[in-house]
């Protein structure tokens, strides 16, 4: 697909050619009624605005791991840790994939350690929370 840019000027009607950039493409959310694709194109914004989504989606994962940590009911921490280890996979993924042409080598290097921790941090209160449920069913079997 070719673009171009006409200049206006009663000069000369010249027309110029302008290289097709690499941008960023989203949708804005429900707010805007007659944009429907936004196209960003200047590397530092698109950057700010990724690196953004990274690391809100990394605060949300903390969020969640916290809440596991903290207690809760046993069923639904069983299942949070599974939508934590899907989660985790999934920004890992995007970081590597998607974002991986956008954001700078040191911050995806940065983010990925990061994963890595809280990936260990998860697998350790789930073999603690397995432990425990052993010992509950342990201690039912001997009441007989």
């Amino acid at each position: 697909m070719e673009s171009y840019i006409l200049k206006n000027t009663e000069e000369s009607k010249s027309v110029l050619l302008y290289q097709e950039k690499k941008g960023y493409s989203f949708t804005p959310k429900n707010g805007s009624y007659r944009v429907e694709k936004i196209t960003v194109l200047n590397e530092t914004m698109v950057e700010c605005i990724l690196k953004d989504k990274v690391i809100n989606k990394y605060n949300r994962l903390l969020q969640i791991i916290y809440s596991i940590i903290s207690g809760g009911n046993d069923d639904e921490t069983s299942g949070n840790v599974l939508v934590t280890y899907t989660e985790i996979d999934r920004l890992r993924n995007i970081l590597l994939n998607r974002y991986y042409q956008y954001l700078k080598r040191e911050f995806i290097e940065e983010y990925l350690k990061k994963l890595q921790v809280l990936e260990i941090q998860l697998k350790k209160v789930h073999v603690m929370e397995l432990e425990q449920e052993i010992e509950m069913e342990e201690e039912k079997g001997r009441g007989r």
